[in-house]
């Protein structure tokens, strides 16, 4: 996911052996000692985000919420939805974009579809925290058996700077994906999903990033595909067509002359 930096948010995590590795790679600090079998027992920093072990996976507990569950990654992300079913975001990139870059992964949910309908994803997320529940939830679905070893050779994922992604690009027939955060509702609705309300607590709005990238996307890509809600405007003008559902609209931007040579 795009996002601002917010400084007051610093991400721990509490003992684990399993993911040590991992985080010592992106920079998290595993702190406190436990001494039970509650996560309340860590001793953390009751102003920090916390990465908990949980169930071979990590977890994400907002500040002061290490006695709940926290959010965290699974795959596939949603099991009872048939393999052959042709989702919006399927049919926005349409059969010739082939490989598709994912810049805004979060816990990896979409780039999962996409892989599952036969497209080659590279998916990248860009906030160590986030990464972290994401490749822990995706190495913990293989090893349990839970993802399907084609969908497993055709996605990718990686920690780094979409804008970076966007410059190793140089092919005619890619396709882009951005997921940025929703904008913040100007009446007052039913709280989003409990995923959400984490990511947004972590990340705050990042609408000016997203709309940076996604312009920098359209020089690069065939096709760029932008979930939105439907109140929020376009994030930039000239959308080429849209897609919409009863809970989200997907703006597609094409770039006519990568098409031509995607066709060519």
């Amino acid at each position: 996911m795009t996002h601002s930096a917010i400084e007051n948010h610093r991400v721990v995590a509490g003992p684990t052996v399993r993911f040590e590795s991992l985080l010592a790679t992106l920079g998290i600090t595993c702190e406190g000692e436990k001494s039970g079998s509650a996560s309340s027992d860590f001793g953390l920093s009751q102003e920090a985000f916390t990465l908990v072990e949980a169930e071979g996976r990590l977890e994400l507990r907002p500040p002061g919420e290490a006695e709940n569950s926290g959010i965290s990654a699974h795959f596939p992300p949603d099991r009872f939805v048939g393999k052959g079913s042709k989702s919006i975001l399927v049919r926005a990139f349409g059969k010739k974009a082939n490989v598709i870059f994912d810049l805004t992964a979060g816990l990896g949910g979409d780039a999962y579809r996409l892989a599952r309908s036969g497209h080659q994803v590279f998916a990248s997320e860009r906030d160590s925290a986030i990464y972290a529940l994401l490749i822990s939830g995706w190495e913990r679905d293989r090893e349990l058996g839970n993802v399907d070893l084609e969908v497993s050779k055709r996605l990718e994922f990686s920690q780094e700077e979409g804008a970076r992604v966007l410059d190793q690009i140089d092919q005619a027939d890619i396709g882009v994906y951005l997921d940025p955060m929703y904008p913040r509702p100007r009446r007052h609705k039913a709280l989003p999903k409990r995923e959400l309300q984490v990511l947004r607590q972590l990340l705050g709005d990042d609408e000016d990033d997203a709309a940076v990238l996604l312009e920098l996307a359209r020089l690069r890509a065939a096709r760029v595909v932008v979930k939105r809600p439907h109140r929020a405007p376009p994030l930039l003008p000239d959308v080429s067509f849209a897609l919409s559902t009863k809970l989200v609209r997907l703006d597609v931007y094409v770039n006519p002359d990568l098409m031509q040579a995607a066709s060519s």
